[in-house]
């Protein structure tokens, strides 16, 4: 398995989320861990989404899985930076889309669905959801 780019938040010298971008085979594996409750997000994952946007369109990828299993909690700021990313994977990689989330979770049964942006037709169609029990 080869990283292609993380990005992460740090509060008082500890990382409190990150995101992993991984490639085994050809398979993009997408990680978040952790929290985001910061005002500005961008601040600390802006190269992060500069760097998807470079190596993604590079690899060749048939399908993505993005694990939301470890996030914890966003709060709505860090909505927008999670949408960022997964436009990124939407927009720069084709196959079908794997999203892991807890099951019983309501923040993710209820926002993840809208953060993908699953009424886009094209999305829906790509998008399949593991539900697994809480780590």
């Amino acid at each position: 398995m080869k990283v292609l780019t993380y990005g992460e938040i740090m509060d008082g010298g500890l990382s409190v989320f990150h995101s992993v971008a991984k490639l085994d085979d050809h398979h993009l594996i997408l990680t978040f861990e952790g929290v985001i409750r910061v005002d500005n997000p961008y601040r600390y994952l802006h190269t992060y989404l500069e760097e998807l946007a470079k190596v993604l369109p590079r690899q060749s990828v048939t399908e993505t899985t993005m694990d939301f299993v470890k996030m914890r909690f966003c709060n709505s700021n860090g909505f927008y930076v999670i949408m960022d990313i997964v436009d990124a994977v939407y927009n720069l990689v084709p196959g079908r889309v794997t999203v892991r989330r807890i099951a019983d979770d309501d923040w993710q049964c209820e926002t993840l669905p809208i953060l993908l942006n699953l009424s886009e037709e094209h999305i829906a169609a790509r998008t399949t959801f593991e539900d697994v029990k809480a780590p």
